[in-house]
């Protein structure tokens, strides 16, 4: 008898090697597309970084006068992005609210990262103006909430972290205008 060679692979082979790959595939693409959203949502908390640091340097300098300037200054020259539909300055209190958008994993009304900056527990104002400022960050940050909290997303899963302190105002005392113009 004459034996030959086999050549190639079996259709078991090649099925296996197919379900393989399959399972791979399933626990890769959610973990693939949960980065991408990260990714895409950590531009606004990097823009919203710049946008802390401009109100607390004018806070600094001006107190509330500057928090209303500079939300007057946001409004009149946002810088948005492809990721970043909307930016909002309240001059009341220096809450900074970014509208994400362009990002179908977020649905609307759960797509706006906040901070809200506080000194003891208590919002900024001119009277409440010498301390550390602590920028709470929530989708709807309240005052007197810890300066650690997360933001929970129900419909991707999401979660976004935020543990925020910066230095005392006197070490943003003389940085003055500088700063403001290395932000812009």
């Amino acid at each position: 008898m004459k034996q030959t060679l086999q050549k190639g692979f079996t259709l078991i082979e090649l099925m296996i090697v197919i379900a393989i790959i399959g399972i791979l595939a399933s626990v890769a693409l959610p973990a693939y597309q949960d980065y991408t959203v990260r990714a895409q949502v950590s531009e606004g908390a990097i823009a919203g970084s710049a946008l802390k640091i401009g109100v607390t340097e004018l806070f600094a300098d001006r107190g509330m006068a500057g928090v209303v300037a500079y939300a007057a200054e946001i409004v009149l020259d946002p810088p948005l992005t492809k990721r970043i539909t909307a930016i909002a300055i309240d001059g009341t209190n220096g809450e900074i609210a970014l509208t994400m958008g362009g990002i179908p994993q977020l649905v609307a009304g759960a797509n706006v990262l906040a901070y809200r900056p506080q000194i003891g527990n208590a919002g900024i104002s001119n009277i409440n103006s010498t301390g550390s400022v602590e920028w709470v960050c929530s989708a709807a940050p309240a005052v007197g909430v810890a300066s650690t909290t997360s933001i929970p997303n129900t419909s991707s899963g999401l979660m976004l972290r935020c543990s925020i302190r910066s230095s005392p105002l006197s070490a943003y005392t003389r940085l003055g205008p500088a700063l403001t113009a290395l932000i812009r």
